[in-house]
């Protein structure tokens, strides 16, 4: 029966292939080597201790051979050798193939253990994505909501007509005095059939003109750009950018690692098609209702749009809650029926006929069934 093993000669190191006789005697024929067994030393080492080593000198060479395997101890067991020998042979073969069994319950534990370590470090800096996403400069934010926009706007026709831009600067004012966030904003007008809007870090704000031609009245536009102010101020943008980039961003942030602003400027690309989860679409609708109360605007504004969501909406509403991105249409309409009213409802100063007249037509043109992107970070 051949055997494989390592052979240090002195302390040079050789792979080789031996054998052992019918006379007791190993044989390394490759190094044209033969000793008897009975003239060696052996001894298992190794963590666990398997390897079985044999010793032996010859002139004034030392010589040294590793074999892992537990055949070799049965096979030698099974040869004419001195009875102290043998029972040291039997017990190396007892404690080999105990320990052999130990080892794999060891690996198993060990690899358990790193995994739940990685698994554990993995769950604790995404959940730590709120915190590091809080540690980027407003500088950097505002350059990647640029960059977003500029990067969105590609191709793409604004609506610039002075009754359009003008209107939405009044809104926007309006939010803005009552909003308790130093923070200015920058909506931007865009062709578009889909009743959406969303929000770019830094005060970047996106209408598509369906949304306005859709809108009874101004108010129902400051609902929606509440909405999506608080997407802003709750920096939702750069936690789902955060999130997007990995392990590796979130580090470099943490360490300060400036290169990152590269690699987040790059996936800021990515931001109008990367979902708000369902808490941040709540915490925005809350924090929106807040802002219409101080500003003199009824929240119910914001429901009365959500309907016409639903309406428009022909896919889903009717699946489970579970399985969307957003809360049901309807829980947000059913949440605002029992929200007080400001004090003073005040209405915003905008000619919304004549706003919808520029925009060509007062009736959207998009198909209810794909009137809102089913990953839309909208609304």
């Amino acid at each position: 029966m051949t055997f494989s093993g390592i052979l240090y000669i002195n302390t040079a190191k050789h792979s080789v292939n031996f054998s052992i006789g019918a006379n007791a005697a190993l044989h390394i024929d490759e190094r044209e080597i033969q000793v008897k067994l009975d003239q060696t030393a052996l001894e298992l080492i190794g963590d666990p201790k398997t390897t079985l080593q044999i010793k032996w000198q010859l002139g004034q060479d030392s010589y040294v051979l590793l074999c892992k395997d537990a055949g070799l101890t049965a096979a030698l067991i099974a040869l004419p050798l001195p009875q102290t020998l043998l029972t040291q042979l039997t017990e190396f073969n007892r404690l080999q193939h105990r320990r052999e069994g130990h080892e794999k319950h060891r690996v198993a534990t060990y690899l358990s253990l790193i995994a739940a370590f990685f698994i554990g470090a993995y769950m604790a800096l995404y959940a730590s994505v709120p915190y590091v996403a809080n540690l980027i400069p407003q500088e950097w934010e505002k350059e990647i909501g640029q960059f977003a926009l500029d990067n969105y706007l590609m191709g793409r026709k604004q609506m610039q007509q002075p009754q359009v831009t003008d209107a939405m600067q009044t809104i926007v004012d309006r939010i803005d005095r009552h909003d308790d966030a130093e923070l200015q904003y920058k909506v931007v007008v865009v062709d578009d059939d889909m009743v959406n809007a969303f929000a770019f870090p830094g005060g970047f704000i996106i209408v598509n003109s369906a949304l306005i031609k859709q809108a009874e009245v101004a108010e129902e536009v400051a609902a929606v750009l509440s909405h999506e102010v608080m997407h802003v101020i709750e920096r939702h943008g750069m936690r789902k950018l955060v999130r997007q980039a990995g392990i590796g961003i979130l580090l470099g942030i943490v360490f300060g690692d400036v290169s990152v602003l590269t690699r987040l400027l790059e996936l800021s690309a990515q931001l109008d098609s990367l979902a708000f989860d369902r808490e941040q679409e709540e915490r925005a609708d809350q924090g929106a209702i807040k802002i219409m109360q101080k500003a003199g605007i009824s929240p119910q504004h914001l429901g009365t749009f959500f309907q016409k969501i639903k309406a428009q909406d022909g896919v889903s509403h009717n699946i489970p809650e579970f399985f969307l991105t957003h809360p049901y249409t309807d829980n947000r309409i059913q949440a605002l029926k029992d929200v007080a009213e400001p004090l003073e409802v005040r209405p915003v100063l905008v000619d919304w006929p004549a706003v919808k007249a520029a925009l060509g037509e007062n009736k959207p043109k998009a198909d209810p069934l794909i009137s809102r992107r089913a990953n839309s970070p909208a609304l």
